[in-house]
């Protein structure tokens, strides 16, 4: 390799390694927004289950049946509307069955 063909291969480097960076540093910027999202929604989802405990007390107290299936379907065929296509139906409807399915279990040991 001559010196020129060197000096550029070096110059390549140390552009690649400047963009590498800079990727990098966006990609930090944008997990440590996930990180932040993750937090919050978890604080959301735990207060969605303090309130799903609340009303199967009331549920219990009133002698009314713990389990409405026509209301959970309501909510998700609601969710996937407010949605409008940017999450997959199925994807909704598994995520939310999934806090549902949590709330219950959180409700029963409690």
């Amino acid at each position: 390799m001559d010196y020129v063909s060197g000096i550029e291969n070096e110059s390549r480097l140390k552009a690649f390694s400047s963009i590498l960076a800079r990727m990098t540093d966006k990609i930090s910027e944008h997990r440590k927004n996930i990180d932040d999202l993750d937090t919050r929604i978890l604080q959301l989802i735990q207060e969605r289950v303090d309130e799903a405990i609340s009303i199967r007390h009331l549920k219990n107290q009133q002698g009314l049946p713990l389990f409405t299936p026509e209301r959970e379907a309501d909510l998700i065929k609601r969710l996937i509307q407010k949605s409008a296509g940017h999450l997959p139906p199925e994807v909704i409807e598994d995520i939310w069955k999934t806090i549902i399915r949590g709330g219950k279990r959180t409700g029963d040991s409690q």
